[in-house]
């Protein structure tokens, strides 16, 4: 890819739509309490150790969490990478698929040149989705992203930028979508760009040879275009208004306390987030399957599904594809939880454990079993008492 790739946030159901309201701040309201599900019980003696089992107040957004909202709403406008090419399946948050901010973030994910020229343009917000054949060092792979600015105009400014920072570089040719700047960004990769509305789109295309990434990106455009045409950006003077929270999902999610990325690791989002996210898009039908429509993430992930049965399908199957790969083994339940399991990845000591609570499903990870333990049974504590 045309630029260094580490590894990024990791993303390991009664839903409120009737109970509660929407809300941008703060926890939501029981509008009728007959209607409200039904709570679970939580089992005597459940080991929650430091984590919290109430849920929290969200405050109404800052700036910089509002355009983090946004960008996970412009997952919506991003194709999936192996619809490029079916060899492009891994990939996810540890490439980091998910929003990206001016700074260093931004500046680990693009060529120095574009990242200049999308600072002095003041570019709002990214989202990013990449897939190879391989997480590490793969033989083809794609990167789309799609960067949003104040106006057309400001997005038309910051390519004309990176065109004139390339104009050195080898041009490749991209036939069937107009207005596309590409060059050789090295030996077998290619690096455009193309302006759409208030958007500078990005795709990175790797292959054994040249003329082999300028037909992924090409590929890429003839798909993405019409992705980005139909998505309704939020107006800039209504970023300031997205709900901190949607149906109360982040208010019932374990907080993250101590992140670098407290605004990309305490959010909520769609699918369309969540599958641009997972490392394996081959699982991408465990959540289509379970119909899920809303994720809240924190320092658990929660995920709101059909019903009851596709929730307890949902976890069962995240268990259980886990622990198909090698890499991981069973590890013990909670005690006073048998119905959450947990699974240890040997390479890494680390620790994830999976749960499902009426409409919702959960997982919790940590690096000791204990932590993960104490995170699901803290985290199945809320969703049973806030169904």
């Amino acid at each position: 890819m045309s630029s260094k790739i580490v590894a990024g946030l990791v993303v390991g159901c009664a839903a409120l739509v009737a109970a509660c309201s929407t809300t941008t701040g703060g926890t939501p309201t029981v509008s009728d309490s007959s209607a409200a599900p039904s709570t679970v019980a939580v089992p005597a003696g459940l080991d929650v150790g430091r984590f919290p089992t109430t849920i929290r107040e969200v405050p109404s957004p800052s700036n910089e969490n509002a355009w983090i909202i946004e960008g996970n709403r412009m997952a919506e406008a991003l194709i999936q990478v192996n619809e490029v090419d079916p060899r492009m399946k891994i990939g996810g948050a540890g490439l980091r698929s998910y929003p990206v901010l001016t700074g260093i973030q931004l500046k680990q994910r693009v060529p120095d040149a574009t990242y200049n020229a999308f600072y002095d343009n003041k570019m709002r917000v990214g989202m990013t989705t990449t897939r190879g054949d391989t997480f590490d060092n793969p033989t083809v792979a794609t990167r789309i992203g799609l960067y949003r600015f104040d106006t057309p105009d400001a997005a038309a400014k910051a390519l004309a930028a990176i065109k004139a920072a390339t104009a050195g570089q080898r041009q490749i040719p991209i036939t069937g979508t107009d207005g596309v700047s590409a060059t050789e960004f090295k030996p077998g990769t290619v690096d455009s760009y193309r302006v759409e509305g208030p958007f500078v789109i990005n795709v990175s295309g790797t292959a054994p040879a040249t003329d082999d990434a300028a037909k992924f990106v090409t590929k890429a455009y003839a798909l993405e275009i019409p992705k980005v045409k139909s998505f309704s950006p939020t107006p800039v003077a209504s970023i300031q208004s997205l709900p901190g929270d949607k149906d109360g999902i982040l208010s019932r999610t374990l907080m993250q306390q101590s992140s670098a990325l407290s605004s990309l690791s305490n959010a909520y989002y769609g699918l369309d987030a969540m599958l641009h996210r997972i490392r394996d898009i081959s699982d991408a039908d465990i959540y289509r399957k379970a119909g899920v429509d809303l994720v809240g993430e924190g320092a658990a992930i929660v995920y709101r599904t059909r019903d009851a049965a596709a929730a307890t399908d949902m976890a069962a199957a995240l268990v259980s594809t886990t622990r198909a790969d090698k890499n991981h083994v069973a590890a013990a339940s909670p005690t006073a939880l048998p119905q959450a399991q947990c699974t240890e990845r040997r390479e890494s000591q680390t620790f994830n454990c999976a749960v499902a609570v009426g409409r919702w499903a959960a997982t919790a990870g940590g690096e000791s079993l204990a932590e993960s333990q104490q995170a699901i049974s803290a985290q199945f504590t809320i969703l049973a008492k806030n169904p």
